[in-house]
Parts: C-alpha cells; sequence; structure tokens
C-alpha cells in the first residue's frame, strides 16, 4: 500500500501456526490499543470462512484486556457479546453472520457498542463494511494448512494506523 499518498492506512501480512499463538498475537493487539488509544474505541473488522479462527482471535483480545478469554464464546446466535473490563473499557464483540439486512444492526443495538473505550470485534465484516466506520483495523484471516493462519491487517485512519504499528512492535508481526 502506497503509504505516500494516505499516511492514514497501513497494511501487514503475518502467519500464526497455532490457535494459542493466534490469541497471543491478538493479546498484543488488545495491549496496543490500551497503549495507543488514549480512551478511544477501535473497530476491528474480522473476515474469513467458518472455522478461521476469528472467535479465537477475540479471545486472544479478551486476554490481553486482563480478562479470561476462555469465557468469550461466539456470538452468532446472541449477535453481541459484551464482556465490561473497568468502569471506561469494554471488548465488544459482534457476529454478522445471521444478519440479513443492514437495518437490522439498528436494533440489534449495533452502533450502541462502538463507545468510546471500546474495542469492537465484528466478526463476518466484510457483510456490511459500509455500516462500519472508515477509521478501523480489518483482519483477513486465511486458513492455510493444518493450524497455520496467514493475516492480511488493513488499517484505516489515525488511530487504527497508530494501534498496527504499535502491534507490530510489540509482536513483531511481519517478519516472515
Amino acid at each position: 500500500m502506497d503509504e505516500a499518498r494516505d499516511p492514514f492506512e497501513r497494511a501487514l501480512s503475518f502467519r500464526s501456526p497455532t490457535p494459542e499463538r493466534t490469541r497471543a498475537i491478538a493479546a498484543e493487539l488488545a495491549q496496543a490499543w490500551l497503549e495507543v488509544s488514549d480512551g478511544a474505541g477501535l473497530v476491528t473488522g474480522l473476515i474469513g470462512g467458518l472455522g478461521v479462527g476469528k472467535t479465537v482471535f477475540v479471545k486472544g483480545l479478551a486476554d490481553g484486556l486482563g480478562l479470561d478469554g476462555d469465557t468469550v464464546s461466539s456470538p452468532t446466535f446472541v449477535l453481541a457479546n459484551q464482556y465490561p473490563v473497568s468502569d471506561d473499557v469494554a471488548l465488544n464483540h459482534v457476529d454478522f453472520y445471521r444478519i440479513e439486512l443492514a437495518a437490522e444492526l439498528e436494533g440489534m443495538g449495533f452502533f450502541d457498542l462502538m463507545d468510546p473505550g471500546a474495542l469492537l470485534a465484528v466478526e463476518w465484516a466484510d457483510r456490511f463494511d459500509h455500516a462500519l466506520p472508515r477509521s478501523r483495523l480489518d483482519l483477513h484471516i486465511h486458513r492455510e494448512s493444518g493450524d497455520h493462519r496467514r493475516f492480511e491487517a488493513r488499517a484505516q485512519g489515525e488511530l487504527a494506523c497508530a494501534v498496527l504499528a504499535r502491534w507490530q512492535e510489540r509482536a513483531g508481526l511481519g517478519r516472515d
């Protein structure tokens, strides 16, 4: 991606060999967000087929926020789960898989989940990417072989770019 054209767009590719490593990488993302956000919320779109590890990634986000990641479950049927971390910080987890129309997002309270202090993880974000803010971090997850996954991260907006840069530094990403 040509960063000279838009200083607030950034891309990164990396691999994870195991679900445990994926969780650890995601925990580093949550820590990077806490370090650079100054209380601002971040939308993270998780894009990939069934079983690629989107919920595993969210479990890692929870770990990084000091929550028990094993309590995180896929919100496929309930559509959204909220995990308060403190009075000012929360992990909000949404699944667009079963949503038919963008108009349903308002009824489910989706837009209220983009509060300041919220790290919002959206599974199947590509289904309604037009409803998401332009400023966000998208992660495309691809199954390679066995447990190996390839991640393509794309940040748009000043905060998302800062988080991606800090995450890359913290987790040593992009050196594979």
